[in-house]
């Protein structure tokens, strides 16, 4: 396997606010809320956005390696700024790490978005990736995993119920941009090994994400400046799924856990607040 230097994506399109809203509507609906109230982008708009370029960075490393399928690990996102109408923005894809395991291979991938009129650094995402199937290639880097970040003095958790189906899971994929079928045809999902087509893991993060934000950030989904998941199991259409929040008693970050069937299929989530006004960190 050949690692690539840092990948520019020149035909990264505008960001579109509209795009952006109907993004959090369809995420929104899991969690039997209506439209957002605020024009904000949030962090997930930052992952749709890059998400194109992982992908063809991710099929340049696999090419000639023979069949194998992707697991999405763990992900963290940092927003440097707030996302603007018609902002030019230029994506960058750049491989930190890798390493031969034996289910595959491990990948660090880090994705930069950049407003392209000033350089203005807009955020960064670094996601862990296993290509299952592909044991081939020098090991690369050091794969460092991130620390989540720990509440000494946590607040009382809440939880709540959400709704999965097949459809909701189209329609998200669609919204995000991510049609990979393991999330919409039953028989590649068993093709790869699952025993049904199973919901996108970054759509779990999503509803963590808008439910966050109605409840700690008066509906603001851009005060969410970063947050950190690590994927534990997948989670199928029609199971018993729930959102757990431990927001602080002081403090900054909210913890999250989205389990599924009892246990846990996101675990490890947090998301740190900004404050009500001021600039980014």
């Amino acid at each position: 396997m050949t690692l690539p230097g840092p990948l520019l994506d020149p035909a990264a399109p505008p960001f579109d606010p509209a795009a952006a809203r109907n993004y959090r509507t369809v995420t929104r609906e899991a969690l039997g809320r209506g439209a957002p109230t605020r024009p904000d982008a949030g962090p997930l708009t930052a992952f749709v956005l890059t998400h194109p370029l992982a992908e063809r960075t991710v099929d340049a490393l696999a090419a000639g390696h023979g069949p194998y399928f992707l697991v999405h690990l763990a992900q963290e996102i940092v927003l440097h700024a707030p996302l603007r109408p018609a902002t030019a923005v230029g994506a960058r894809a750049e491989v930190l790490a890798a390493r031969t395991e034996p289910k595959g291979t491990r990948l660090a991938l880090r994705t930069c978005l950049t407003d392209r009129t000033d350089g203005t650094a807009l955020a960064d995402l670094t996601a862990h990736i296993l290509l299952a199937g592909i044991r081939t290639g020098e090991p690369h880097g050091t794969l460092t995993p991130a620390a989540a970040p720990r509440q000494d003095v946590p607040a009382t958790p809440v939880s709540r119920a959400v709704t999965i189906d097949r459809e909701w899971i189209a329609r998200y994929g669609e919204a995000a941009g991510d049609l990979n079928p393991v999330h919409l045809d039953p028989t590649a999902a068993r093709a790869a090994g699952y025993p049904d087509a199973i919901a996108h893991g970054m759509a779990l993060v999503s509803m963590a994400v808008e439910e966050i934000a109605d409840r700690y950030a008066d509906g603001h989904a851009d005060r969410i400046r970063a947050l950190g998941v690590r994927f534990a199991r997948p989670v199928l259409p029609g199971t018993e799924t729930v959102l757990e929040l431990t927001p602080p008693a002081s403090g900054d970050t909210v913890l999250f856990t989205v389990r599924s069937q009892g246990a846990a299929a996101v675990k490890g989530g947090w998301a740190r607040l900004g404050p009500e006004k001021g600039e980014y960190r």
